[in-house]
């Protein structure tokens, strides 16, 4: 049963702090099981829903996305229906992480029993390609929110001050309505503001952005973005609910990534642990650009896919060290595969090949 008296001076207090779209939203979120338990209410419910669905359609209607004044190029991306192709292969501290920001989401009501609220400011921090892009549209297809992106380049300006205003019509506007807001690129905007050569404008944006991310509304989540944290101001670290490191992928990891995407590799001649093997050190998105390379290919000379992986392997083994060379030599023998064509895969003498074999 609700403690009513907690939930009255929960929404007292975000009234108070003119967060009126998370009262909006608790309230969507409540009326379900209010009319439950009282059904004589139903009609005044129904009632105020109809009132917010006007008002957020009017909203809508009346805010097309902000624009650069002097380029007219707009300042988000917005795609009201995030969607990944594939269901993500994620390291097991990152998949754990995100799990539980969509267990905070469902456990929204009793998290305010106990004054907390959910994650809504997370950091992504990795190399390129380790999926933080894809988090970010996981994250807003999973809790049916749209995703509104930065556009950096229409955002950055070469006129004095208009960045930070840009920055700020971006922020208000994503702050009117539930959605997830992805700054990518988060180092460009956050920079270090011991940094003499930084102007005193960026300073004082880096300031608006802390103070942004301290009062982001509880509906919606903020998710910054960094191939560079060493440029990060260090005040922004606290200021983020989760700090989330994107670590380049373990073999396991890149093995069920190509099982995915080239559901035979479980038993082509390649198999998916020998190509993951030859893939180490690559990102989730190197492996995958090269995947889907492979298909176009096979589509376009009629060969089968694997054919191609298995030039794609030979590449690979090219630059691998010799244990590798050779496992991946001994499975082109198993397979059949002549010596010469195994010499000519890995860079191995023939010699060396049936000395080993």
């Amino acid at each position: 049963m609700p403690d009513i008296d907690r939930e009255f001076v929960h929404i007292t207090r975000l009234a108070a702090d003119g967060k009126l779209d998370d009262v909006a939203a608790l309230f969507r979120k409540a009326a379900p099981s209010l009319v439950k338990r009282r059904p004589d209410l139903t009609n005044g419910i129904s009632t105020v829903l109809g009132m917010l669905d006007r008002t957020n359609m009017l909203r809508s209607e009346a805010s097309p996305l902000p624009v650069d004044v002097d380029s007219r190029l707009e300042l988000l991306r917005w795609d009201s229906n995030p969607a990944v192709p594939v269901s993500p292969v994620w390291p097991k501290m990152v998949g754990t992480a995100l799990e539980e920001v969509i267990a905070e989401r469902h456990a929204e009501e009793r998290l305010s029993e106990v004054g907390v609220n959910p994650t809504n400011s997370m950091l992504f921090v990795g190399d390129p390609g380790t999926g933080k892009t894809l988090a970010a549209t996981w994250l807003a297809e999973r809790l049916e929110l749209p995703l509104l992106t930065l556009d950096l380049s229409a955002v950055m300006s070469s006129f004095l001050g208009r960045t930070g205003n840009n920055i700020r019509t971006v922020l208000d506007y994503a702050k009117r309505s539930p959605g997830v807001l992805l700054l990518d690129e988060f180092d460009a905007l956050a920079k270090r503001r011991d940094d003499g050569l930084e102007i005193g404008e960026l300073k004082r944006l880096v300031t608006v952005l802390l103070q942004e991310i301290d009062r982001w509304p509880t509906f919606g989540i903020l998710i910054a973005a960094t191939n560079h944290p060493d440029l990060l101001d260090p005040a922004v670290w606290r200021r983020f609910d989760r700090v989330l490191e994107f670590p380049l992928p373990m073999q396991s990891d890149l093995e069920e990534l190509i099982c995915q995407l080239v559901p035979q590799a479980k038993r082509t001649l390649i198999p998916a642990k020998l190509l993951a093997s030859l893939f180490r050190g690559s990102s989730f998105s190197d492996v995958t650009r090269t995947i889907e390379s492979s298909k176009r290919t096979a589509v376009i000379q009629n060969v089968s896919i694997e054919d191609v992986m298995i030039q794609v392997a030979a590449d690979l083994c090219k630059s691998q060290p010799r244990r590798e060379k050779l496992a991946f030599a001994r499975q082109l023998a198993r397979a059949g595969i002549s010596q010469r064509k195994i010499s000519e895969f890995t860079g191995i003498s023939r010699d060396t090949i049936r000395k080993q074999l």
